[in-house]
C-alpha cells in the first residue's frame, strides 16, 4: 500500500501552504486565492464520556461529538413534531480562540480576517437526522445551533439525551482542536479535467495529512477520508450549499456565507447522515458577527 501523504505541508504559514500548492508535486497554484484557515477536530482520545469527566477533574475541558449536551436546559430540543434532536457537537470555543491567536502564526493575513465564532463559551449543535436542510425545512425546527456562555467557575453540567431519541448507534467522541487549512473540492471543477485531477490530488494529500495527525502517525495508507472541521470549505463542495443558502438566507451586498462546522460520517458517525453524507452548519457572516445563531442553516449533504 502507498504511504500518504506523499508531500509535507504545514498549516501555520500561509506562505508555506502557497509554496506547497505551487510545487511541481502538487501543481495546483490556481487554488491560491481560495485558501482558507480551518480548525480540525482530531479524534485522538478514547471514546466515551469518561474521558470528558477525567479532563474536567483536572480542571480542563474538551470538545466532543455526540454524547451528552450541556445543561442546564429546561427541556431537550425537539422539532415541530415533538421528536427529539440528536446532539451532534459541543465545541469549546476558548480552545478554538487560543489556536487562532497562537504565536505560531506570524503572518498578518493568516488566519485570514473574517467573521469568527465567539471567543469563549461553547458552540452546541443539535439536529434531526431525518431533516436534510432543504428550503422546505425552514419552519420544521429540525436543528438547534446555540452559543452557551461560560459563566462562573463551574463547568456546565452534562445532560443525557431522552430515552425516545433514536440514532443509528451511540456516539461520544472527545476531540482535540488542531490548526488546518481548507481548499475547494474537486466537484467544483468537473468541467475541467486537468483542474479536477489536480484538486483530487490536493484533497488526497491534505486529507492524508489530517488523518495521520488523527492517528498520531507520520503517514497512513489509503483510502483517506475527510476530517471534521470548523470553517473552511465544504467537503461536499460549496456550490450546492450556496444555492440552498441563497434561497433561504439571501445575502446583502458585502456579506458572505461562512461554514462554521462540518462533520464527516465515514468514521464515528457512520450511518447518521445518510450514506456517507456530510453534516454542515452555515451562517451569514453578518449573522455570525451578531451572534444570531437562530439564523444558522444546517444541512445533511448527500449530493456529492
Amino acid at each position: 500500500m502507498v504511504k500518504l501523504p506523499r508531500t509535507r505541508v504545514t498549516a501555520t504559514s500561509r506562505k508555506r501552504i502557497l509554496q506547497w500548492l505551487d510545487s511541481p508535486e502538487v501543481d495546483a497554484a490556481f487554488l491560491r486565492e481560495d485558501l482558507k484557515f480551518s480548525l480540525l477536530l482530531l479524534d485522538q482520545y478514547e471514546a466515551g464520556v469518561d474521558r470528558i469527566l477525567a479532563e474536567r477533574a483536572e480542571l480542563g475541558e474538551l470538545s466532543w461529538l455526540g454524547g451528552p449536551a450541556l445543561g442546564p436546559m429546561e427541556q431537550w430540543p425537539r422539532n415541530a413534531d415533538g421528536e427529539p434532536l440528536a446532539h451532534i457537537a459541543t465545541i469549546q470555543l476558548g480552545e478554538a480562540q487560543a489556536l487562532i491567536e497562537s504565536p505560531d502564526f506570524t503572518e498578518p493575513d493568516w488566519p485570514e480576517p473574517t467573521a469568527r465564532l465567539p471567543e469563549t463559551g461553547y458552540l452546541e449543535v443539535f439536529h434531526h437526522l431525518g431533516t436534510y436542510g432543504n428550503p422546505e425545512d425552514e419552519d420544521t425546527g429540525g436543528w438547534l445551533v446555540r452559543h452557551v456562555p461560560l459563566t462562573g467557575e463551574q463547568f456546565p453540567p452534562l445532560v443525557d439525551a431522552p430515552t425516545d431519541l433514536e440514532v443509528p448507534h451511540p456516539v461520544c467522541q472527545p476531540v482535540l482542536l488542531g490548526t488546518g487549512f481548507s481548499l475547494p473540492r474537486a466537484v467544483e471543477f468537473i468541467d475541467d479535467a486537468d483542474a479536477f485531477e489536480a484538486v483530487e490530488r490536493v484533497e488526497e494529500e491534505a486529507n492524508a495529512t489530517w488523518m495521520a495527525w488523527r492517528q498520531k502517525a507520520d503517514s497512513v495508507t489509503g483510502p483517506v477520508v475527510p476530517t471534521s472541521h470548523l470553517y473552511g470549505h465544504s467537503d461536499s463542495g460549496d456550490s450546492y450549499a450556496h444555492e440552498i443558502l441563497t434561497a433561504v438566507r439571501p445575502l446583502e451586498t458585502g456579506d458572505t456565507y461562512v461554514l462554521i462546522l462540518s462533520v464527516e460520517s465515514w468514521t464515528h458517525f457512520e450511518g447518521w447522515f445518510a450514506d456517507a453524507g456530510n453534516f454542515e452548519v452555515w451562517m451569514r457572516a453578518s449573522d455570525l458577527e451578531a451572534q444570531r445563531f437562530d439564523r444558522a442553516w444546517c444541512m445533511i449533504r448527500t449530493d456529492h
